[in-house]
Formats: C-alpha cells, sequence, structure tokens
C-alpha cells in the first residue's frame, strides 16, 4: 500500500483541530483580563442632559476656513448641508471624520478636505484636554 501523504494531511488535521479546541475550551474572562481596555472608548462624548459623565466640555474653534463648492456642483446647482462627525484630537485636529449627511457631487469630499484644515481648542474632562467626538455641519449655498 502506496502512503500518498494522507497520513501527513491527518497529523497536520488533528494538530489544528487541537489548537482550535484549545482556543474554545479557554474561559472567555482570560482574555478579557488580558485587555480590560480593549473596548474601552478612545474618545468621550460631549456633556448633556442625555450624555452624562463621563463626558467632556466641547471643542471650540479656532479656525474654520469655509468650504470650497466642486465644479460639478456648482454646475448642478445643489445646495445644502454636509454633516460629519469628527474626533476632535488633543492635538486639536479632526480625526477620523465620517459623513453623516451626503449632498453628493463633490461636497462631501470638500467638506472633509475643508475640516481636516480647521482647528480647535480641545474638549476638556476634569480640566485635562481629551478626545471628543463632535458633528460638524457645512453649509453649501450658491451665491447669485
Amino acid at each position: 500500500m502506496r502512503d500518498d501523504g494522507g497520513l501527513e494531511r491527518y497529523m497536520v488535521r488533528l494538530a489544528l483541530l487541537t489548537v482550535i479546541t484549545f482556543a474554545l475550551a479557554t474561559p472567555a474572562w482570560d482574555f478579557a483580563q488580558e485587555t480590560p481596555s480593549a473596548h474601552a472608548p478612545s474618545f468621550l462624548r460631549v456633556c448633556s442632559n442625555k450624555n452624562p459623565p463621563p463626558c467632556a466640555s466641547p471643542p471650540t474653534r479656532i479656525s474654520s476656513p469655509n468650504p470650497e463648492y466642486s465644479e460639478e456642483a456648482q454646475r448642478a446647482k445643489v445646495e445644502g448641508t454636509v454633516a460629519l462627525w469628527t474626533i476632535v484630537g488633543t492635538d486639536g485636529y479632526a480625526h477620523n471624520i465620517r459623513v453623516a449627511h451626503s449632498l453628493g457631487h463633490g461636497l462631501d469630499e470638500q467638506a472633509i478636505k475643508t475640516l481636516e484644515q480647521w482647528t480647535f481648542e480641545p474638549g476638556k474632562s476634569e480640566g485635562v484636554p481629551v478626545p471628543v467626538e463632535v458633528k460638524v455641519e457645512m453649509i453649501f449655498r450658491l451665491h447669485s
């Protein structure tokens, strides 16, 4: 009888099954104890009635240039508001920018590009600068 590698494949499968079984049999709390901050948020939200502590004061805009219109939006005569969620870091700049309300026609990209240029006084919690999630709205209006 010729061995065509069947025994070798069987041993590899057995080794993999052993590793998988060990991982499944290990209690979940062991992993949680190794990385307690794995699920902790990396930012705070602004304090409000709906958002009690831990929370932070809102960041304050220092410099906020206006966004430019895209050529496509000008041709289509699109007006409106692009809403963005961002995290203002302790460095005073917007990070992790996400579009919450889109206008399309290149205006979302213009809003993101502009927000990346804004500077802020960071939000604070207990007097210490902290990353804070905020919603920023950029209004696009055509002037006649």
